[in-house]
Formats: C-alpha cells, sequence, structure tokens
C-alpha cells in the first residue's frame, strides 16, 4: 500500500470518499472531492508556469488548507515540495533556495517575501481554493520511489542541511505513525506544528486515513480550544509550550475539549511537571514522541502520561551505539535508527550522507539513556561536554533545573575556562517576578546530580533563542543577546494580576458577595499566550485596576 505516491493516494479518497470532509481551517471547509479538484487547477498553474519532474517548488503558506492543496498540486507535478521559512531573511532564503537550478516559488496571497517579487514565482490565493476551473493535460507519471519532499532541517546546531525523501518513504512514516499512535479514519486530527519543519505532519495521517483534518493559522490557546471544542478533535499534536498553554485554559470550568482522546508532544525536552499539569488541566495523558527530519517524522513513541520513549513506530527498528559497540540493556549511546522511512540523502552533499546513513541506518546524533527497556533523550553528539574529563549531555542537567518551580527556560553549554577547561554554563529564564540566586540554583541541584555536572556559572537571561518550529537554536546561546520580551513579560504580569484578583472574587462570594469572576477568567484567556485579545494591552490593565478599586470597597 505505500507504493503510491501522494497525489494518487488523493485521487483514490476523491473517489472513495468525495464528499467527506477532509480538510477545514478557519474560513473553509473543503471535502476530499474539492481538495481534489483545486490540487489538479493549482498543478495545472505550475504546469503551465514550467514546472515538472526535477524541478523544487519552494512553498510560502500559512497553516489552512492552502499547505495540503499545494502539497498535492506539487506531487502531481512530478516536482519536489520544499517549504520555505517567511521568517528567513532573504539571503538565508537564497542560500537555501538558490542551491536548486530549476526553481520555482508558490507563494499564498499576502505572503509574498519583502523586496521585489523573484520573476519566476506563482501566487495562488483563496480564489484558487474556492473555485478551481483548470484541468491540467499531460501530467507525468511519478514513481513512487521519486524524491519528492525536500525537509530542511532545523538548524539549531548549524547550517540546515535538506534531507530528501521520497513518496515511498513519506507514506511509510505516515502509515506506521498512525497504526502505532491508534489513529483511525473516525478520527478528527489537528497539530499546532508549524509549517516549517514537518508541515505533512499537520495533515498527511488524515489524508492516509480519510479522516478530518483541521488546520488553524490561530497561534493562541483560546482559537486552539475553540478549534478542538467545534470540531470535535480527536487527536492533537504540539510542542509542549503550545500545549501547556493549551492545559492552563483548559482549566476553566466553561472549557470543553469534546471527545479529545490522544495528544502526542515531541520536538523538545518532556518532563514530569508538565506531563502532569497537562493531565490535570485536560484530563488526557501526553504521549511523548521523537522523529527527526531524517526518518521523515515520528520515529519513537512512549507510554501516554510517562517521559522516556518505550517503542519504535512501526516499520522503524531502534539501537543505541558507543564507542565499542551497541549497548545491550541498559545504558548510554548514540541512536540509530532503520526503517522504511528514512530519507534517501541529502541534497548536494555527499560526504554528509556517507557519514549518517550507513548500511540502511541512520545515526542519529542523539544520546540516549536506556532504563528499564525506556529511552530517554540526553543531547546532541556534538553538545556533549567534557567537565574534569567526564561524559556530561546538556539534557541532563536542564531537566534537572526544569523542575525548580522558578526556571521557565533553561540551556547548558560547556565553555572553555582558563586550566578547568571545558566548564558547563547554565543560560536560565527565571519565571516571570521570580528572583533567583546561583547559589539557590547550586542547592537544587545537589540533590540529584553529581557535583561535576552543577554548572560552575548560571548566567539569567530574558530569553534563549528559538529557531521558527520553536526549538533552542543552541549555535547562538551565548553568542548573541536575544531582545528582551517585554511585552510578553507584561501580558503574563497582567495574568498574574487576574489571577490574584479572581481570587479575591471567589472569597467575597463565600462571603456572600455578588461579584462574578468569569469576565476576568475571559481575560486570562485573552493575555495566555501573549494575546490581548480584543481588548489592548493598556486596556485590560486599566479595566483590572478599575476592578480591583470596585472590590476593595466592596
Amino acid at each position: 500500500m505505500t507504493e503510491i505516491t501522494v497525489h494518487r493516494l488523493l485521487a483514490g479518497m476523491a473517489e472513495d470518499r468525495g464528499s467527506t470532509v477532509a480538510i477545514v481551517d478557519d474560513d473553509r471547509r473543503m471535502d476530499y472531492r474539492g481538495w481534489q479538484r483545486a490540487s489538479m487547477h493549482l498543478a495545472a498553474r505550475l504546469a503551465a508556469a514550467g514546472v515538472g519532474p526535477g524541478w523544487v517548488v519552494g512553498v510560502m503558506v500559512n497553516r489552512t488548507c492552502a499547505l495540503p492543496v499545494a502539497f498535492t498540486a506539487v506531487s502531481a507535478t512530478g516536482a519536489m515540495f520544499l517549504g520555505l521559512n517567511p521568517g528567513w531573511l532573504p539571503r538565508e532564503r537564497d542560500r537555501l533556495f538558490s542551491r536548486f537550478r530549476r526553481r520555482l516559488m508558490l507563494l499564498w496571497k499576502g505572503m509574498e517575501p519583502s523586496g521585489p517579487i523573484p520573476h519566476n514565482a506563482v501566487i495562488f490565493g483563496p480564489e484558487d481554493l474556492e473555485t478551481p476551473g483548470l484541468e491540467p493535460s499531460n501530467l507525468p507519471d511519478v514513481p513512487a520511489d521519486a524524491d519528492f519532499y525536500l525537509n530542511a532541517t532545523s538548524g539549531s546546531t548549524g547550517l540546515p542541511k535538506v534531507a530528501a525523501i521520497t513518496h515511498a518513504q513519506l507514506m511509510a512514516n505516515t502509515s506506521g505513525a498512525c497504526e502505532t499512535l491508534g489513529l483511525t479514519g473516525d478520527d478528527v486530527l489537528m497539530s499546532l506544528f508549524g509549517v516549517i519543519g514537518h508541515p505533512h505532519e499537520l495533515f498527511m495521517r488524515g489524508l492516509w486515513l480519510g479522516a478530518r483534518t483541521v488546520l488553524t493559522p490561530g497561534v493562541y490557546p483560546r482559537q486552539h480550544l475553540e478549534a478542538v471544542s467545534s470540531e470535535g478533535v480527536t487527536f492533537l499534536m504540539g510542542l509542549p509550550p503550545q500545549l501547556e498553554s493549551f492545559a492552563r485554559l483548559c482549566g476553566r470550568d466553561d472549557a470543553r475539549t469534546g471527545p479529545l482522546r490522544i495528544v502526542e508532544a515531541g520536538g523538545m525536552h518532556i518532563n514530569d511537571r508538565f506531563l502532569d499539569a497537562f493531565h490535570q488541566g485536560v484530563g488526557v495523558a501526553v504521549t511523548p514522541v521523537w522523529g527527526s527530519t531524517e526518518t521523515s517524522g515520528v520515529a519513537l513513541v512512549g507510554d501516554p502520561g510517562m517521559t522516556g520513549l518505550s517503542r519504535p513506530v512501526s516499520g522503524y527498528s531502534v539501537l543505541l551505539r558507543d564507542e565499542n559497540g551497541i549497548v545491550e540493556g541498559d545504558g548510554r549511546g548514540e541512536l540509530w535508527v532503520s526503517g522504511p522511512g528514512l530519507a534517501s540523502r541529502y541534497v548536494g552533499d555527499r560526504v554528509l550522507t556517507a557519514q549518517l546513513f550507513r548500511d540502511g541506518w541512520y545515526r542519529s546524533g542523539d544520546i540516549f539513556q536506556r532504563t528499564g527497556g525506556r529511552l530517554h533523550f540526553m543531547g546532541r553528539r556534538g553538545g556533549m561536554i567534557k567537565p574534569a574529563g567526564l561524559k556530561l549531555y546538556p539534557a541532563e542537567v536542564e531537566l534537572a533545573l526544569l523542575r525548580h518551580p522558578s526556571v521557565r527556560d533553561v540551556c547548558v553549554i560547556g565553555e572553555e575556562m582558563g586550566q578547568r577547561g571545558e566548564t558547563p554554563v547554565a543560560y536560565v529564564v527565571p519565571g516571570p517576578g521570580d528572583t533567583l540566586s546561583p547559589q539557590e540554583l547550586r542547592n537544587f541541584l545537589a540533590d540529584s546530580l553529581e557535583d561535576c555536572k552543577i554548572p560552575r556559572e548560571f548566567r539569567f537571561v530574558h530569553s534563549l533563542p528559538r529557531t521558527s518550529s520553536g526549538k533552542l537554536d543552541r549555535s547562538k546561546v551565548g553568542k548573541s543577546d536575544v531582545e528582551p520580551d517585554y511585552r510578553g513579560e507584561l501580558l503574563r504580569l497582567d495574568v498574574d494580576l487576574v489571577r490574584l484578583i479572581c481570587a479575591r472574587a471567589e472569597i467575597m462570594e463565600k462571603l456572600g458577595g455578588r461579584f462574578d469572576p468569569n469576565w476576568l477568567e475571559e481575560q486570562v484567556s485573552n493575555a495566555m499566550g501573549h494575546n490581548p485579545g480584543p481588548v489592548s494591552d493598556s486596556g485590560i490593565r486599566e479595566i483590572i485596576r478599575l476592578l480591583d478599586g470596585i472590590l476593595q470597597k466592596g
């Protein structure tokens, strides 16, 4: 079944499930037949611009129905799909995209890059989705083993690499993930991931299953909750910070998550505090996952509500290797992965391809600790620190620090310090309004880490550099200042103020007062995730001051 291309899969679903709702965003609902028509219309436009096998189409689009339509349209032309990040500077985008000789940019209307539009660009908009009228002619016969999906790595550890993935490899990962996670055609799927990174995971599982996929360009928890509730979402995927904000909003009495049954979290550290908070707020246990660009997506899955990873995705195999060979039983080593979903190669980089893809295995560079059959991420091979000749992986220290209630974010790196040699240094982001000292953190870590693993220096910062997909950009930590997020700090303080007023209102209710705190809770959700909502930041603060005065008089 995996020997099929993306556009043929859509054509089959359009024939079998034509009137079934396939993709939904904030402005439209498309059934499988409508998706197929829009895809063929856009494929005709691309073909008219000269696009065909051997071409690379750089797509710049938001998280709406336009993304899967563009994806399947590029597939039908026999070209290769490459997601372009609208947040990249022009020189960064050109450095990546200009390596391809036959190339064209496909731009969603309103997302055109600054400066002159390249002459080899096609701009498409809502009319291409809602009133498609073109039919392509003489489309190529695309084999399933043709390179289709060019996925750029996040670049969090250096220059982005571009992995080439075939139709068959993409299908193998998609089908394996659906089987391992227990997804069915009755599920309603929604992902909070961005369109850069692994954009296929926003909609390919739904296409494979013939299910409904919910896409929303919204970035705020309130918008996510509304979509989950109104569409009856049963499966939700996101990064831990996104899911954490979602869970806080779900703690309200009037929040409704409907039939939500599976929540998948990946891409970042997952700790017990996050898992407990999400389960308490939503009532669903989070399932941790691990994947990479080179594995075509998720390759390892954990158990709901537990840290660590317990099994590979169906079709994949994993093992740990250290300098002595394969690590059997409990131990620590680098993760190697094999399976039908592995990428074929890095485009234009034969040396790195030969280094990391060996005899059907991919050398991930990620170090894991296996304990009791469960794999726990420890850090990157290149990020290992050697204090006093010992091996230290940053994730071990970072996870320990994140257990401190006043630590919001942290990154540990190694720095050369004279005769001491390489020494761990922690860059710590305190919680809003919290004050921390190096000695407090040293004392906190003393119960969980060996002395040599405790950072010699703690540097307190406003925020840490991150990539567009939300991953920590370790290549920039400590090398340049990150612009303080003063707007975000103000809004977080607003949330704290509103919570205090709500607590006072609840006490007044118990004493016979008549104040209703529900409106204030609405302002919490508006401010959540740096969102001022329909009221401006200054307006929220003025209202809070006014209500505080009324409450004090009451």
